[in-house]
């Protein structure tokens, strides 16, 4: 009586196990799930970087005019007060730093291949915006008064005004899709790309075939594209 006890006990005991079928059968039925779903993680965690960047855009812009309101209506141009030559972007917004903007970290976007993010020091001049840690683009040379739909701060080119569908390339950010833009005015768009391959560029508002980076020929030579450092 005593061993059938023990058996009985001991059976009760044994929790049921899977067949090989049956994890063949769940391993199979998660695999399936992940390949549907991995298209649409991938588009949310681009649109969440997307938002993002637009975000940054926008508090460089909120910067720029700060910064315009101080010195009679003007965006940084194209020479410091101290006579040192703006030829990058990251030249342009060291001027907004630490008076306009505290923190290096709006300047990056998610998946620039300009640089990493920024490490955030700004106590030392020489510190501030090194290269590598600015990723947007800026028009140099306007007025808080110049036409509010002008491009201001755009997200990094390929170094020409121009885009790219390669990814992880300057210009690639978003695979050439897409492209954030905050304007004179203060707005923040993100536009469709136009063109194709190696040649995508954001289209200028109201005029669908033409480059809103080719600032030159409706800008006049008031204005130029900086690129980061």
């Amino acid at each position: 009586m005593k061993t059938e006890k023990h058996t009985t006990k001991h059976k009760r005991m044994r929790s049921p196990a899977f067949s090989l079928v049956e994890l063949m059968t769940v391993v199979s039925i998660m695999a399936i799930l992940t390949a549907v779903a991995s298209p649409g993680l991938k588009i949310a965690m681009i649109n969440a970087q997307q938002n993002a960047a637009m975000g940054n855009a926008r508090s460089i812009a909120m910067g720029l005019r700060t910064y315009a309101q101080d010195y009679e209506g003007a965006f940084p141009g194209f020479e410091t007060d101290e006579g040192e030559t703006i030829s990058t972007s990251n030249d342009a917004f060291r001027l907004l730093l630490p008076d306009y903007i505290d923190s290096e970290r709006v300047f990056a976007v998610k998946r620039s291949a300009w640089g990493k993010k920024a490490d955030g020091r700004i106590d030392e001049p020489e510190d501030r915006l090194r290269a590598g840690e600015n990723h947007f683009a800026y028009i140099a040379g306007l007025l808080d008064t110049s036409r509010t739909d002008w491009p201001l701060v755009v997200d990094g080119t390929d170094g020409s005004g121009k885009y790219t569908s390669t990814n992880g390339v300057k210009g690639g950010c978003w695979e050439g899709r897409k492209g954030i833009v905050v304007t004179v005015g203060g707005s923040g768009h993100v536009y469709r790309m136009s063109g194709d391959g190696d040649s995508r560029f954001i289209p200028r508002y109201g005029y669908p075939d033409e480059n809103a980076l080719d600032v030159g020929s409706y800008m006049g030579e008031i204005a130029q594209l900086l690129d980061p450092e």
